[in-house]
């Protein structure tokens, strides 16, 4: 997650309604059928197309543009950002552990393997592709080795599962009606939060549950990404995923 901060801070420099009903108890459902419940919601999205509105804060820098992200299951992101009047600033793919970032104003071009260590200068920790596509689809899961939580309890009309890695801890916190997560902190091994995510939703009149909103927040730089989305479109073709790179831009490498 601290990777897609750092890339979305990069590329902004250069009617539904929820609804609410009563709460589950929590011995309604037991941490398995939560996982299970929780990662079928990301299996049932096969492709995502949306657009909205994008904003970066940090100390240093306040931004806003706009975005539009197409994504295919089950491993390839394409997100191109624009400032003021649609102009492009940046366009990124991401697609088996393999990166193209191509900047418009300064008309270079970097890519890479995630898998070869091999990052680009605005992301410094290793990315996983699952946790990027579930992350823009508004369908975070859990990953393979978390089978069993180390913590379970019932918030405030939520499910919390928290899972002990030998890096520190993560917790999730789960809507106990939609089964959608809202919530996720990433805490070190002394139980800092060191960095957040966070997701609304709405639902369609028929029923379909879509992302409204989500926000990364790095706590440790006091810096955090929001995406408002506009439009959202699931399982229709995408039929092309990449984009065009002038013949002169100037490739550049990590520093």
């Amino acid at each position: 997650m601290k990777s897609l901060l750092f890339f979305f801070s990069m590329i902004v420099i250069s009617g539904c309604t929820s609804t609410k009903e009563a709460h589950r108890h929590a011995a309604d459902l037991s941490p398995r059928q939560i996982i299970e419940a929780v990662n079928s919601h990301a299996r049932a999205i096969t492709t995502f197309q949306a657009k909205g509105s994008i904003s970066v804060e940090s100390p240093s820098l306040i931004s806003s543009g706009s975005f539009d992200v197409w994504l295919k299951k089950p491993d390839s992101v394409r997100v191109d950002v624009k400032g003021p009047f649609g102009i492009r600033i940046a366009s990124a793919l991401f697609a088996q552990d393999h990166y193209i970032f191509y900047n418009s104003f300064k008309n270079e071009v970097m890519e890479g393997d995630f898998n070869k260590g091999d990052m680009p200068s605005f992301m410094d920790i290793q990315i996983n592709p699952k946790d990027i596509v579930d992350t823009f689809c508004g369908a975070r899961g859990f990953f393979r080795e978390e089978v069993l939580p180390d913590s379970f309890s019932l918030g405030d009309g939520s499910y919390i599962l928290q899972f002990d890695h030998d890096e520190g801890t993560t917790r999730y916190t789960i809507d106990d009606i939609t089964l959608y997560v809202t919530g996720i902190e990433h805490m070190d091994s002394v139980g800092t939060v060191w960095s957040e995510e966070r997701f609304d939703f709405g639902r369609r009149d028929d029923g379909t549950i879509i992302p409204q909103s989500i926000r990364l927040i790095h706590d440790r730089l006091e810096s955090s990404v929001s995406l408002v989305y506009e439009t959202v479109h699931l399982n229709l073709p995408i039929s092309e995923m990449g984009f065009r790179i002038p013949s002169d831009a100037r490739r550049v490498t990590k520093k």
